[in-house]
């Protein structure tokens, strides 16, 4: 399992080491029961098996706690790894461009970081162990058979490659099953949390009996995949059964039959007998547990692709100095851009927004405004042609300083569980109490904080007060007046709000956009009163072949 992180890999070394110390256990101890036995059956005093029995005794002891030094460690090893990996994920999130994973969304994120870290948890506490044992369990248990009796070695030994052979089968069609149930289970929890997520608009418009049907169908794929999955695991735990318990059988008949004829000591014949079944418990265990090593292996390598940044452009001090969007005007010059797969989002977009002037980005659905925004946030590079502020393209300069020059509206504000001020105070954390309230005067959202009984220590989100879609447009308004940046991006600041509330939120935004450069993407005709230019993307392109009218918005 490659790409393992560094609290795996010494986990892994030190199974290893505990693996084989279980392993001299397990000899030891089928090695001193027989040869109590032998003594007894002998009829010799108890004195005489004491030692014998002493030493099973402690050999037992010594395995299981092995075992559970194993299994414990293997776990806070396995939690530790995934705790670990989820925060490069949710690093990854931050900074990667919506739409760079391709169909992947939030939610099969959300899916795979929360439910894979139990399938890791299981493969670092018992799978990685029983992958180690049946590694140096069977060495020496054949090792010991072959020194006690060579003949019961020779029968064994030819059902080793059998047993392995079938694992090998058994494991291509666990890692198929088990990467066919993650898929399912990534695309069922990411469904169903897109959908609560939306289902106030779902049945705004009449459209949450069909995501019902939807979701019944996405489920009853995870059921027959699941389904598969144990028929799988059944099917490759019979055989490996039935293997063990052939070998085992053989071994045990013909060491009754030398017993009889007296070609065999009934001390060696009881060791074989009693390290024969621990030959084959490892492999057995190992073919058990391989389903779940399928769906960790699965799931480390999901992690670790979402961990992948392709189109994030670096952040850090740059050879170029900072350019002020105050100053100087925001160039999108020849920009291309397209996604991993090919398909192509902008084609040869070329503007100017000069300071101080307002821009509205207009067109249908998916004809590439938020990548825009997106380009020049600095959050994508483009494939081909430049952003630049002045003459200096964004790449060049300090992505991080240039980002503090600009106020981001997004089409659905983040709440943080928190009090409002600490919300407002996101877009300047040195922000007075005095600064915050000026901020929602400016949003509209002063008389409505006033209202809460705690005012701004009122605690907003999870165990609080809960947020309106028209309270939560006009708290990213409020972050974005106290940001008092030099450049505005909005995406959508209006869409799905009733008239009132849309009204509102125009009249904050033409406050907040006085004097300032601004990009607003939007559907909405009535926002078109605030700007300077219009441009309409269609299909990745600045259409100017004909005029602009508001039905085309």
């Amino acid at each position: 399992m490659g790409g393992l992180s560094p609290v795996l890999r010494r986990h892994r070394t030190r199974t290893s080491v505990v693996a084989a110390l279980i392993s001299v256990a397990v000899v030891v101890q089928s090695v001193a029961l027989a040869s109590a036995l032998a003594d007894g059956v002998a009829g010799r005093a108890w004195r005489v098996a004491v030692t014998a029995v002493t030493v099973a005794g402690v050999a037992v002891l010594v395995r299981a706690a092995l075992t559970w030094f194993a299994e414990v460690t293997g776990r806070r090893a396995g939690s530790e790894a995934m705790a670990d990996l989820r925060g490069r994920i949710l690093s990854s999130a931050l900074v990667t461009v919506p739409g760079a994973r391709g169909e992947q969304t939030g939610g099969e994120i959300a899916t795979l970081t929360v439910q894979g870290g139990d399938a890791v948890e299981r493969w670092a506490g018992r799978v990685l162990l029983q992958q180690a044992l049946a590694v140096t369990t069977p060495v020496a248990a054949l090792a010991v058979i072959a020194w006690l009796d060579w003949i019961s070695a020779a029968l064994l030994i030819p059902t080793l490659p059998l047993l392995i052979l079938f694992l090998v089968l058994a494991g291509k069609d666990a890692k198929r099953a088990s990467d066919s149930r993650l898929a399912a289970m990534r695309l069922l929890g990411g469904h169903m949390l897109d959908v609560l997520r939306g289902l106030p608009v779902l049945r705004s418009f009449g459209r949450a009996g069909r995501q019902r049907d939807e979701l019944r169908r996405v489920g009853d794929a995870y059921r027959r995949e699941t389904v598969a999955t144990l028929r799988s695991a059944f099917t490759s735990a019979f055989v490996l059964e039935f293997i063990a318990m052939l070998g085992t059988a053989l071994v045990a008949v013909v060491a009754g039959v030398r017993l009889v004829y007296g070609s065999m000591g009934f001390e060696a014949a009881m060791a074989v007998l009693l390290l024969a079944p621990e030959l084959y418990l490892p492999l057995r265990a190992m073919g058990t547990e391989y389903h779940a090593a399928a769906e960790a292996r699965a799931t480390l390598e999901s992690a670790h692709a979402a961990c992948e940044v392709p189109d994030a452009i670096p952040t850090g001090t740059a050879a170029e100095p900072t350019p002020d969007p105050a100053d100087e005007p925001v160039t999108l010059d020849g920009v291309r851009l397209t996604l991993p797969d090919g398909r192509p989002v902008l084609r040869d977009v070329t503007f100017t927004l000069p300071p101080g002037r307002t821009i509205a980005m207009v067109g249908e659905s998916g004809a590439g405004k938020s990548t825009v925004l997106r380009l020049i946030l600095g959050l994508q590079a483009p494939t081909s042609g430049s952003v630049r502020c002045g003459g200096t393209d964004i790449r060049a300069s300090d992505l991080t300083r240039w980002r503090e020059q600009i106020a981001w509206i997004p089409q659905s504000p983040v709440v943080l569980p928190d009090t409002l001020a600490a919300n407002v105070r996101i877009a300047r954390s040195d922000a007075s109490d005095a600064d915050v309230w000026e901020a929602l005067r400016v949003a509209r959202l002063d008389a409505w904080a006033r209202g809460l009984p705690s005012g701004l220590d009122e605690r907003l989100g999870d165990g609080g007060v809960a947020i309106s879609a028209g309270e939560r447009r006009r708290l990213g308004l409020a972050r974005a007046v106290l940001r008092g940046a030099a450049l505005v991006l909005a995406d959508e600041p209006t869409a799905n709000l009733d008239a009132r509330t849309a009204e509102l939120v125009r009249n904050g935004l033409r406050d907040l956009i006085r004097g300032r450069a601004a990009v607003l993407v939007t559907h909405e005709p009535d926002v078109l009163d605030l700007v300077d230019e219009v441009v309409e993307l269609r299909d990745g392109c600045i259409r100017d072949d004909t005029p602009l009218t508001l039905g085309a918005v």
